[in-house]
């Protein structure tokens, strides 16, 4: 997986913000002489902190559409298992934030809804699964954002939340 990884980061330019990368693949990227401004967003017992050059803050992942304005990232590479728990409000942020690509990477096999989820904004979605990790390209350069629709998706993705809850609780599985 790291070899395929690496290929990808060795393509980037600009502006890039890498969320739960290992340190060989931020260390990576950190040598590529195209990448001009490079953000890594890292997970702490405490948090999540961002390291920006040579300043470091603690950050609420929910509110990165603050940190990093409307389209000024070109690339994202961030770790699923990473930002799994914050998908309500990632998937929005990152296509308002993002002007070219997202990839997505990890082990956990289930991202068909993630994929669905993605879908809504008109985005190309290239899946890459092996056995044991999966790839996930997203390509972010014609997608649109609508506060209206972000707020429909939000009140759409409760609900089906709420009915998975229901039925997983009449069924007696555990979580």
């Amino acid at each position: 997986m790291n070899k395929e990884i690496l290929k990808i980061v060795d393509n980037f330019e600009n502006n890039v913000l890498a969320i739960g990368t290992s340190e060989k693949i931020t260390n990576f990227i950190n040598s590529n002489k195209k990448v001009l401004k490079f953000d890594l967003l890292e997970k702490t017992k405490k948090g999540i902190k961002i390291k920006s050059q040579n300043k470091t803050k603690k950050v609420n992942i929910k509110k990165i559409r603050k940190i990093f304005k409307k389209k000024k990232t070109d690339f994202i590479i961030c770790e699923y298992e990473i930002i799994r728990k914050y998908l309500n409000t990632f998937v929005k942020d990152s296509v308002y934030i993002n002007k070219n690509k997202l990839y997505i990477y990890g082990t956990h096999e289930d991202i068909e809804f993630l994929i669905k989820r993605y879908k809504r904004y008109n985005v190309k979605v290239d899946l890459k699964q092996k056995k044991d990790y999966f790839i996930l390209s997203i390509d972010n350069t014609l997608s649109k954002n609508n506060k209206i629709k972000d707020i429909g998706y939000l009140i759409i993705d409760t609900i089906e939340k709420i009915i998975e809850f229901i039925g997983d609780l009449l069924m007696g599985v555990e979580n």
